[in-house]
């Protein structure tokens, strides 16, 4: 069984029989498939909960966040996010 779950806008999580995959959704911005929506692998995880801290990081890299109570916000978001899209997928 392969999962493929999109997390907001920007990620999804797939995976083959060894691993977990993060990927980046791009959009094409040259060639023949200039327009159209590609995923760029970010990572690989043998567990799930290895992938959402490796999101978790990724996110706080390119976060504006200043503070320790920013950076726990935005942790806090990006939780919630995964939560709801494995509630989603789930059902």
């Amino acid at each position: 069984m392969s999962v493929n779950i999109a997390i907001g806008d920007k990620w999804v999580i797939t995976s083959d029989p060894f691993q977990f995959i993060l990927n980046e959704k791009k959009i094409a911005q040259s060639g023949k498939n200039a327009g159209n929506e590609w995923l760029n692998a970010v990572g690989y995880y043998p567990k799930i909960n290895q992938l959402v801290s490796g999101l978790i990081h990724r996110e706080l890299q390119q976060s504006a966040a200043t503070s320790f109570a920013e950076m726990a916000a935005e942790i806090d978001r990006i939780g919630k996010a995964c939560e709801q899209a494995f509630l989603t997928h789930a059902g």
